[in-house]
């Protein structure tokens, strides 16, 4: 199965931090009957391991959950008032298609409603909404409608503005961090799982990272890697921001961090990852400190530390309906990620 066919698998499930189950249980069927062994660990991240009793142990890490919202309140004219799950963007909300998912696999449409210039009070309508002022509408026109349909205090949705190709080489969907991280894992695996590594290889697929990092801080303190690496997406270059504010540029390969956040990774990590590319003939750009933070930063300092490395692939409009990759860079990934774990055996205990 390809890449492509991959992501388009994993960007359709709904999965907003706490209800990562369908996105889960697509990488499941994808690759569940390929591992040697399968956890799901208390938190709901899943593990597909190769060669589980083998060692050195090595981690790569991208997460399930996606930035989303979730119900406040039910009017009792059936309109729901929301608060973020995560970085989402409350400037992108008017207006917008969204998803609500009452339980895991349930999915009902909804809009976020607008005030109409044409009654919206002098000087307001040039603003940026706050929170407390947005709504969703269901069509359903009262309270005990709304609660008949399933929907209660408590019930997380998303944005959603579909996905597909875009222009030549482009790929949108709402949810490419870190679906796209998640499909290079899964492309990843399915090929070592014909020729497993002579190492223990844990495909780590965290919940809740988009609110703290968690599910990755106890994935690794279960897993116990000797060495790891998160698989994610970061801020592409977006039209019109100075080029000092563009963490990554999409069209120039995978980005490397130095240093973000919550890591600064070890000098030996960050060159095996650019050794790695020229390995692979990919092109690869250093990622512009210290913009954004991953799940390497809760791994890293899991039980008495871990070597941790981050690679990243650039996307612009994260966060929002409609984030934009580049193909070419995301194959670029892939082969560097595949690349580096060939020289990951020789890192473990060296990499300061």
């Amino acid at each position: 199965m390809d890449l492509i066919a991959i992501l388009d698998r994993l960007v359709t499930p709904v999965a907003p931090p706490g209800r990562e189950d369908e996105a889960r249980q697509a990488v499941l069927d994808l690759a569940g009957d390929r591992a040697h062994r399968v956890v799901v660990d208390p938190l709901g991240s899943l593990q597909l391991w190769l060669n589980p009793e083998a060692r050195p142990r090595v981690m790569l890490d991208a997460h399930l959950d996606e930035v989303g919202f979730i119900v406040q309140r039910v009017e009792d004219n059936g309109s729901l008032r929301v608060a973020a799950l995560g970085g989402l963007d409350q400037r992108l909300l008017p207006g917008s298609r969204v998803i609500l998912q009452p339980r895991p696999g349930i999915h009902l449409p909804g809009l976020v409603g607008l005030t109409p210039p044409h009654v919206e009070k002098p000087g307001e309508a040039d603003k940026a909404l706050p929170w407390e002022r947005i709504y969703i509408d269901t069509g359903l026109m009262d309270a005990a409608s709304v609660h008949a349909a399933g929907i209660e205090i408590g019930a997380p949705g998303v944005l959603d503005a579909g996905h597909g190709r875009l222009g030549e080489r482009g790929y949108y969907a709402r949810n490419l961090d870190d679906r796209a991280g998640c499909a290079i894992l899964v492309e990843l695996f399915l090929r070592l799982a014909q020729s497993p590594p002579p190492f223990a290889l844990c495909c780590n697929f965290s919940v809740a990272e988009e609110v703290g990092l968690r599910g990755a801080a106890a994935a690794a303190f279960g897993v116990a890697p000797d060495l790891a690496l998160c698989v994610e997406a970061t801020v592409g270059d977006t039209p019109g921001v100075e080029p000092a504010r563009h963490p990554a540029i999409l069209g120039r390969g995978p980005a490397i961090t130095v240093a973000d956040g919550r890591i600064v990774v070890p000098w030996r990590l960050v060159e095996s990852l650019e050794q790695a590319g020229r390995r692979a003939g990919v092109a690869w750009q250093r990622k512009l400190p210290p913009y954004g933070g991953t799940d390497a930063g809760a791994i890293h300092t899991s039980r008495a530390g871990v070597p941790t490395a981050v690679v990243s692939l650039p996307t612009r409009y994260i966060h929002s309906p409609v984030s934009l990759l580049h193909l070419d860079d995301l194959a670029a990934t892939a082969a560097l990620v595949a690349a580096w774990l060939e020289l990951a055996p020789g890192l473990v205990g060296d990499a300061a």
